[in-house]
């Protein structure tokens, strides 16, 4: 009889193995949450546009791996930078203040920087990281450099560095190395030397593209541990998936999905026989509002506002433009006054409640190759200037066709009052359901009301510490939108009415764009009343910006600075991350000489494609945001009771007209495979549904 030994273990493995492939080692959290082993990081990072969530217990904490449990989640914000948020704790909803058994409640971040190009260079990767950073009382403070490198033949990485930290038992203080091993696609091995102890996990996860969506589940499981004060054992479960969109702007949608191929081939074989009725039809049919065709010289001209594509208007002009592909041939173009032979010219225009906000021109030969194989046609350009001319130039043969006047919409979004891992709560919320209904009337003009209903409250914000910000019943926002097109390539829009439930008064806001998008500048400025009481000051925000957008790095930076609304002064700065349709965001405050930093997520809470348009279609938001703040530079960490603030009415410029601050020519130019995604995602869910 055999002996069943580790040696036989791991030859029988072996042998199992090489009749399988696996490409790598995956990526799977460690037990402090950012990419790595068990307590010590290796050298990869997250994908950018990948998020990870991972729920663990035992922390090293007060000279033991204490009985704490650990949220964390991060994601992959730019190639080779992973950033993430913490939550250690022991207990929930114990108010630190007044029980003195309620142990730990910490909030942290942790970045890792992976050096690039290093890999093809050397065969190794490099990477740099901190954890716990910033904020006022530090209990998990580490930094990090570590180079890992695989073994594909054997499916290991190996990994080694050195920290310096201020974690409990000497944790990630000095040299640390590891070792990764993936005999199978679904089973991983971990073991470490953490700088002081040997650690030792076991972690199974989902095979790779066996769940929708790109998503992944995974499990660990301590093995060994070398530390004998152990409180707890550790484990620990997490989940990563691709952001909102990401996954749809980056790749080819025929890549992901293969039958899209035949499906574009068949529609675009109709345009020979399309007519312009055909044609105005088919766009109606789709829900376009406000559509207007003629022609400028030998050129086709379609004007139209997407009310129905509320992730990203990119998506709404790779619908039109697909359509206008299949449906205007040389019957079409015939009857154009100039048009050339064998050129088909078209230049559609998108315009947000009638004011015209883009155009784009291309030639539909070199559009419908680009439709067909996703190679680049050189043909197309995106223009955002001199647009009120180009309307004026053109020869209308059909106006207004499904005029969009009072289209009312149903926005539903929840609304939220909250407070994340301070002393009285892990997180304390008021939840209510914000209904929202926008009417747009004439040229830039709308109506804008919206009600909140109270669901439910957490114990604080019922009768505690927060009672006074609980969510009330009631008519929050009612306002008169007015907004205009100036020369110069500058809008601006105001609004009239009630605010915050409390406030009446109007505010302004004007924004001025560069041409290709990349350079944005702006102020609003505002003044309201409280309605119930004379002692309340009247609110006077006035603030500037200026923004940077790099839409081929899919990232912004925004300084701001002036009056917040609560009439503290001070400087904001936002750098943002764009993956897809989410926007990861962190923020610099420094106003009335306090200092706060900020991580929010933005995230579009409605379906890809909406109702059709009519007298009232109902929704869901565009841009929804949930941040976490914590104060920095101080040995206290006292709440925020209201620095930085802003009106934030929800349909300001950049939501409203210009695409959530993404409707230019350098976006659009750097993710034009998202319009043919568009459209194959169209042909996929409407015409072969």
């Amino acid at each position: 009889m055999y002996k069943f030994t580790l040696r036989r273990l791991i030859a029988c493995s072996f042998l199992i193995h090489s009749g399988a492939s696996i490409a790598s080692v995956d990526i799977l959290p460690s037990q402090q949450g950012f990419s790595g082993l068990i307590f010590t990081p290796n050298a990869q990072t997250l994908a950018t546009g990948r998020g990870a969530a991972s729920f663990g217990q035992g922390v090293p904490y007060r000279g033991s791996i204490a009985e704490l449990d650990s949220w964390y989640v991060n994601a992959g914000v730019l190639p080779h930078l992973e950033v993430g948020g913490r939550i250690v704790t022991q207990t929930y909803n114990c108010n630190i203040y007044f029980e003195s058994d309620c142990g730990i409640r910490d909030l942290s971040a942790s970045a890792k920087f992976q050096l690039p190009y290093l890999e093809d260079l050397t065969g190794f990767n490099l990477a740099f990281g901190a954890q716990d950073i910033g904020g006022a009382a530090s209990n998990f403070d580490a930094y990090f450099v570590v180079a890992d490198t695989e073994i594909e033949a054997f499916n290991l990485r190996l990994s080694g560095g050195y920290g310096q930290s201020d974690l409990s038992l000497g944790i990630l203080d000095g040299p640390f190395g590891g070792a990764e091993w993936q005999p199978f696609d679904f089973v991983q091995l971990a073991g470490e030397y953490d700088a002081q102890e040997f650690n030792a996990t076991v972690r199974l996860m989902t095979p790779r593209d066996m769940l929708p969506y790109g998503a992944q589940v995974a499990a660990q499981y301590q093995l060994y541990s070398g530390h004998d004060n152990q409180d707890q054992t550790l484990w620990g479960v997490s989940a990563s998936v691709p952001f909102f969109g990401d996954t749809f702007t980056r790749k080819k949608y025929s890549d992901i999905k293969p039958d899209s191929q035949s499906q574009i081939d068949a529609q675009l074989a109709k345009n020979e026989a399309s007519s312009l009725t055909q044609l105005i039809g088919k766009l109606e049919q789709e829900g376009f509002v406000n559509i207007r065709v003629g022609s400028n010289l030998d050129t086709l001209v379609v004007a139209l506002e997407n009310k129905r594509y509320q992730h990203n208007t990119l998506d709404g002009v790779g619908v039109a433009l697909g359509i206008i592909s299949a449906h205007a041939g040389e019957g079409v173009f015939s009857e154009l006054p100039g048009a050339a032979n064998n050129a088909q010219k078209v230049e559609l225009i998108l315009v947000q409640n009638k004011i015209p906000m883009l155009a784009i021109n291309t030639e539909l030969n070199c559009y419908r190759d680009f439709l067909q194989h996703g190679g680049e046609c050189g043909e197309t350009q995106f223009v955002s200037h001199d647009l009120p001319s180009k309307m004026e130039q053109t020869a209308w043969r059909y106006e207004t066709t499904n005029d969009g006047f009072a289209y009312s919409e149903l926005i539903f979004s929840p609304v939220m009052n909250y407070a994340v891992a301070t002393e009285y709560g892990v997180f304390d919320y008021s939840v209510g359901l914000g209904t929202n209904l926008y009417t747009p009337l004439w040229k830039g003009g709308a109506i804008d009301v919206r009600h909140v209903l109270p669901i439910a409250n957490s114990d604080d914000y019922d009768d505690g510490v927060y009672e006074d910000d609980a969510l009330e019943n009631g008519i929050d926002r009612a306002l008169v939108h007015q907004a205009f097109r100036l020369p110069l390539d500058t809008m601006t829009l105001f609004s009239a009415g009630l605010v915050r439930s409390d406030y009446y008064g109007g505010q302004n806001e004007t924004q001025w764009y560069s041409q290709s998008g990349m350079h944005n500048v702006g102020f609003e400025v505002g003044y309201f009343e409280a309605k119930d009481s004379i002692d309340i000051d009247a609110r006077t925000p006035l603030l500037a910006h200026y923004r940077l957008s790099v839409a081929q790095w899919n990232w912004q930076m925004q300084v701001e600075g002036g009056e917040f609304w609560g009439g503290d002064q001070g400087v904001r700065a936002t750098t943002s991350h764009w993956l897809g349709d989410t926007r990861l965001d962190a923020s610099y405050l420094n106003s009335e000489s306090e200092q706060f930093v900020t991580l929010n997520v933005s995230i579009p809470f409605t379906v890809w494609r909406g109702m059709n348009p009519d007298y009232l279609t109902v929704r869901g938001v565009s841009e929804w945001n949930f941040g976490v703040q914590t104060r920095v530079g101080e040995t206290h960490n006292q709440l925020n009771t209201g620095l930085g603030q802003t009106a934030n009415n929800y349909h300001n410029l950049d939501r409203q007209y210009f695409n959530r601050a993404r409707l230019n020519q350098n976006y659009f130019e750097n993710n034009s495979i998202r319009l043919r995604n568009a459209y194959l995602r169209y042909l996929d869910e409407v015409v072969y549904e």
